[in-house]
């Protein structure tokens, strides 16, 4: 009966404790000479258009109509937002651009097609400079 109690409850080992492995990373990567110069002219960069650490750009995905007065409320935040509607029926994407158009137009934002199917929405704050050519066949209406 003992083994027959050994083998489904597998017996009791010492209470020893093995220190489990970890591996030690740098958590402060060594940049060289050349990463440098280009990150000082990003922040540069930055600063000169004003954007403020509490700029913000939020990436949506929406899977249902009912989630664009989500993007709504972050345009009203005065957040930029990239929406992606890959993910919706082609009824449902002219249903969210027709919106979001009408909030841009209603915050005095900008709204404009950067690739298929995928939106920058900006609200006055944020100002968007240069554009991205497309070919025809990229129009949002495709499905």
């Amino acid at each position: 009966m003992g083994k027959l109690k050994d083998w489904i409850f597998a017996p009791e080992e010492d209470d020893e404790y093995e220190e489990p492995y970890v591996e030690e990373v740098d958590v402060d990567p060594k940049t060289s000479m050349f990463e440098k110069p280009h990150s000082a002219r990003t922040t540069d960069a930055v600063k000169k258009f004003g954007v403020s650490k509490d700029s913000q750009l939020v990436l949506f995905e929406p899977r249902a109509y009912s989630e664009t007065q989500d993007i709504a409320t972050f345009l009203k935040q005065k957040k930029a937002a990239v929406v992606n509607l890959h993910r919706l029926q082609k009824e449902q994407s002219k249903r969210v651009v027709d919106f979001l158009s009408g909030v841009i137009f209603a915050i005095d934002g900008d709204i404009q097609q950067i690739g298929p199917k995928i939106f920058l929405c900006t609200p006055r704050n944020i100002a968007v400079d240069g554009s991205i050519t497309m070919d025809d066949s990229d129009d949002v209406m495709e499905g």
